[in-house]
C-alpha cells in the first residue's frame, strides 16, 4: 500500500519546503479522500497549523471492499492506521466491537448540540460513549429537470398529487420521470426516504404507510415512470444519466451538487435542487462522513488534537470551503454570516430549517442487511415476490440485528 505524505506534493515547491520543517507529533490518518488534491491542500494546511506531520493514506473505492479492508485492520489490531473516515455503515458494526476509541472527550456536551441529536446518538453513540467526529454532512434532496417540469406543466412539485402528475407525464422514448441508484447495495436510499416521506417506519413492516411507500416505488417501475435498467446503477451511473437528461428527477445526496454543477447543466433552466415535496410529512435522510479512532493507535494524543479543530467551527468552515462541501455542524450551516462556499446553500439551508432530519436505519451487520434488503426489494419491483412475503422477510432482517 503506498503512503502519501500530504507535505511533500509533487508540484508545489512551496509544499517541499515543508518536510524539511519539524513537526511536533505524527498521524496517519486513511481517508476516501485521499487522491483529491484539494483535501491534500486541506490537510497540508491543517498540518501547519497543528504542527502535526499528516501522513494520509488512500482507502478502496468500492465500499465493501474498503469496509473489509478497514475491518480487517481494526480486528488486526494494526498500529499504522491513527484515524479512518467512515461512513454511517461503517460506524454502525464498528463502534459495537470494541476496534474504536471513545472520544467523549471531544464530542463534549457542548459539541454534540452543534450536531442532529437523534443522528449523533442513533450513529455515533454506542452505550452512551460517542465514537466518532463527523465532519461532512449528506442531506437527501429533491433534484428537477426544469425542460421536464416546462413539459409536464408541473413547475412546483409540493406534494403527493404533483409528484404523481409530473410522474405520469408522457416525456418520450427512453426518457424517465424519475431515476435512481437501484443497484442492490444502493436502492436501500430510496427506500428509506420514500418510507420517511410517507411516514412510514423502516423497522416496523406491517405499518400501512411503510408498505404504501414501498407500493408507490413498485408502481413507478410497472408504468415505466422509472427505468428497469438503473437495477444494477450506482451513483456515478445516475449522475450521468441525469446530467444527460434521461431522468426528470431524482433523490441524491447534497455531496452531488459539485458534481452537477460542474457539469454545466445546473441551474433554474436545467437540472436544479427543489424544495422536499411534502407527501405526508417533511422528513429526509441525512449521513455523514465521520472520523474514527483506532483504539491500537500509538498517536492518540495527535489525533485528539486532529480532532478538536475539525469539530471546531473553525475547523469545520474551513473543511467545507476548501472542499465545497455542506457541513456537519448544524450551527455553521444555518449561520448566515458564515460565508459556506457550497452551491446553493440557501436551499440546503431551507431544507435543515424545514425538514426532519432522519439517520438512516442501520443495523449492527449493516452491510450484509443493506445487500440482503436489496436484493429481496429488487424482486418484489419487478413482481417476482409478492408484497406481504417481501415484507415478512423485511421484518426478519430488521429484526435480526437491530437493538430496539
Amino acid at each position: 500500500m503506498c503512503l502519501f505524505l500530504i507535505s511533500c506534493s509533487q508540484n508545489n515547491k512551496d509544499k517541499e519546503k515543508v518536510t524539511s520543517d519539524y513537526f511536533g507529533d505524527e498521524l496517519n490518518i486513511m481517508h476516501i479522500e485521499a487522491n483529491n488534491p484539494d483535501f491534500i491542500d486541506y490537510i497540508d494546511n491543517v498540518s501547519k497549523k497543528l504542527n502535526i506531520k499528516i501522513n494520509i493514506i488512500p482507502c478502496p473505492e468500492d465500499a465493501n471492499n474498503r469496509q473489509a479492508e478497514i475491518s480487517n485492520k481494526l480486528y488486526s489490531g494494526s498500529t499504522d492506521i491513527d484515524l479512518i473516515s467512515v461512513n454511517d455503515e461503517m460506524v454502525s458494526e464498528f463502534k459495537s466491537r470494541g476496534y474504536l476509541e471513545p472520544l467523549d472527550d471531544i464530542m463534549t456536551k457542548d459539541v454534540l448540540q452543534s450536531y442532529p441529536k437523534d443522528y449523533v446518538e442513533s450513529v455515533s453513540m454506542y452505550n452512551k460513549n460517542v465514537f466518532s467526529v463527523p465532519y461532512m454532512m449528506d442531506i437527501m434532496m429533491f433534484w428537477v429537470n426544469e425542460k421536464y417540469a416546462i413539459l409536464s406543466n408541473v413547475r412546483d412539485i409540493k406534494n403527493l398529487d404533483d409528484f404523481s402528475s409530473f410522474l405520469n407525464h408522457d416525456y418520450g422514448t427512453g426518457l424517465y420521470a424519475y431515476g435512481g441508484a437501484w443497484e442492490e447495495t444502493y436502492i436501500y436510499n430510496d427506500l428509506s426516504q420514500f418510507i420517511n416521506m410517507f411516514g412510514g417506519d423502516y423497522y416496523n413492516w406491517s405499518n400501512d404507510n411503510t408498505r404504501n411507500a414501498v407500493v408507490f416505488l413498485h408502481d413507478m417501475l410497472k408504468y415505466n415512470h422509472t427505468s428497469k435498467a438503473q437495477m444494477i446503477d450506482r451513483y456515478e451511473q445516475m449522475e450521468q444519466k441525469f446530467i444527460d437528461g434521461k431522468y426528470g428527477s431524482i433523490f441524491m445526496y447534497s455531496g452531488a451538487i459539485n458534481t452537477f454543477y460542474n457539469s454545466g447543466k445546473y441551474g433554474e433552466d436545467g437540472i436544479h435542487v427543489v424544495k422536499l415535496p411534502n407527501i405526508k410529512n417533511l422528513s429526509t435522510n441525512i449521513a455523514t462522513w465521520q472520523y474514527v479512532l483506532n483504539k491500537a493507535s500509538k498517536n492518540k494524543s495527535a489525533a485528539k488534537r486532529f480532532l478538536q479543530y475539525i469539530s471546531s467551527k473553525d475547523g469545520c468552515v474551513e473543511y467545507s470551503n476548501v472542499m465545497k462541501q455542506v457541513p456537519a455542524r448544524i450551527d455553521v450551516i444555518l449561520d448566515k454570516n458564515i460565508n459556506i462556499n457550497v452551491p446553493d446553500i440557501d436551499t440546503i439551508r431551507g431544507y435543515v430549517e424545514n425538514c426532519s432530519l432522519k439517520a438512516r436505519p442501520l443495523t449492527s451487520e449493516s452491510m450484509t442487511d443493506i445487500s440482503e434488503m436489496g436484493k429481496i426489494f429488487q424482486k418484489y419491483l419487478l413482481d417476482e415476490m409478492a408484497l406481504d412475503e417481501f415484507c415478512n422477510r423485511a421484518q426478519k432482517i430488521v429484526d435480526r440485528n437491530h437493538s430496539k
